[in-house]
């Protein structure tokens, strides 16, 4: 009798912990730390050694502000597993937030290499991605290259990440290596327009222009390269008047775009009743047309971000109703697709 009332009153205590531990995760989520917190600390009455729920807690203690509460549950976990992937992360992102570059490279280090339970590869690249920024924005360009190395070798066949990885050699100047990435990318998905860009700057930094002798495909990589590098209005280190030129320039050759293409099925675009998607767009983009001026754009972003988004919306309705589009038309779609657009 006395074992069955043991049993019973330890499965009530498991429900309690399990409930509470629900409550503080739905807080955290929800964007309530310190309500998490408190939680997280009634569910470890009920289950006091669950190694889980205090790091769950470290985790609210952070997201809290709480740091020095934070670092004393971390360090303790810490001493218990000292390979466990997530506490050593943990640590390392604290040491991030003071700027400790040698407890940084530890805990980091001691986190891609340690042991995780959930999703290895993926929570190890993370945690290197995270550590290479870091570095690069601390001016360690050596240490973030041999991690970018590391990481680099280990990727999976996904073009997505090695195009990311692409960029990441790009922003150190490492245009061998960047064009590596860049390549296998392409290989794996020959029309992602992250690295068909990517492709071209890094080969404009290695001055690769014989690339475009090899055969046609090269050929038409460079091409396409050369327009996407050239029309992007969103590329890094533009002048505010050259961001201006290449939007005015989209914004024009979309309206070419849309009225060569309304010509073609005959379609009359300027009408009191849009009754087709070309008709529509056409109608405000023209409507937008007189404000699209350099000047006008160099004091206005968000005049930018309108202007492109009816660049897209008319090259894509164009593709839609037309065919696929090429040439420079091709290379508007392809940058707005870099920076997450169409």
């Amino acid at each position: 009798m006395t074992g069955f009332a043991t049993r019973r009153y330890h499965a009530r205590e498991e429900v309690l912990a399990q409930t509470w531990y629900s409550q503080g995760e739905a807080d955290l989520k929800g964007g309530r730390p310190a309500k998490a917190v408190d939680d997280f600390q009634t569910a470890l009455l009920y289950s006091q050694t669950n190694a889980f729920y205090r790091l769950r807690l470290a985790q609210a203690l952070l997201a809290a502000n709480r740091i020095e509460e934070a670092r004393a549950h971390l360090m303790n976990l810490w001493e218990e597993e000292p390979e466990n992937g997530v506490v050593n992360l943990e640590l390392g992102r604290l040491a991030m937030r003071e700027g400790k570059i040698s407890a940084v490279l530890r805990y980091y280090h001691n986190a891609i290499y340690g042991i995780w339970t959930d999703d290895l590869e993926n929570t190890r690249r993370v945690a290197r991605w995270e550590l290479c920024r870091f570095l690069l924005d601390h001016g360690d360009r050596a240490d973030a290259e041999a991690e970018l190395m590391a990481l680099a070798a280990d990727l999976p066949e996904d073009a997505a990440l090695h195009a990311e990885a692409g960029d990441w050699f790009l922003e150190i100047k490492d245009y061998n290596r960047a064009l590596a990435q860049f390549h296998q990318a392409l290989r794996l998905e020959p029309s992602l327009p992250s690295a068909l860009a990517g492709a071209g700057e890094a080969s404009f930094g290695l001055a690769h222009y014989e690339e475009k002798r090899e055969d046609s495909h090269s050929a038409q990589l460079l091409e396409m390269t050369n327009l996407v590098l050239g029309i992007d209005p969103y590329q890094h280190q533009l002048s505010t008047s050259e961001r201006s030129r290449r939007v005015m320039r989209a914004f024009q050759q979309a309206i070419e775009r849309l009225e060569a293409c309304a010509q073609s099925r005959g379609e009359l675009l300027e009408t009191p009743q849009p009754q087709t998607p070309l008709e529509s767009v056409y109608i405000r983009i023209q409507k937008l047309r007189p404000k699209v001026r350099e000047q006008t754009l160099r004091r206005d972003p968000d005049l930018i971000t309108a202007a492109m988004d009816l660049v897209v919306e008319a090259e894509t309705d164009a593709a839609a109703s037309c065919g696929p589009a090429q040439g420079l038309d091709r290379a508007i779609l392809l940058a707005a697709q870099r920076h997450g657009g169409a």
